[in-house]
């Protein structure tokens, strides 16, 4: 499956299926990262937070309800709220989903991804958030 380039931008390296073909044949992954175009950033965090995801649902309910109104004053049967339904299924997840670097995700899934997890994991907890 290709992931989605953060940037817009379909140049192949984003593409996880190019960069594990690249890294199959022989591609060091040191080179891959250092013709980064993900700027040496191996995350990028979600583009959405929950608050905007509340308000889109939000605003699709009272859509929903404007339209049900309107409907009943019109003598017809209220419609199935499709909007905050199809707002539930576009947005969920949404404020949870980061980008992240094809290389950084296949040594992810790699033997040594546990490492790298451990490493993070130790990261965060030693975080001091006065910074």
């Amino acid at each position: 499956m290709e992931a989605e380039d953060p940037r817009g931008e379909g140049d192949g390296v984003n593409d996880y299926t190019a960069v594990q073909k690249a890294l199959e044949g022989g591609a060091e992954p040191a080179m891959l990262c250092a013709t980064c175009p993900w700027d040496r950033t191996c995350i990028s965090p979600p583009m959405m937070t929950s608050a905007e995801i509340d308000a889109l649902i939000e605003k699709a309910a009272r859509e929903d309800e404007t339209r049900s109104e309107a409907a009943v004053l019109a003598g017809k049967a209220p419609p199935m709220p499709a909007g905050v339904l199809m707002a539930t299924v576009v947005y969920a997840g949404k404020d949870m989903q980061a980008n992240v670097c094809p290389v950084f995700a296949l040594r992810l899934r790699s033997s040594g991804g546990r490492e790298i997890a451990n490493g993070l994991r130790a990261s965060m907890q030693g975080w001091d958030d006065s910074r």
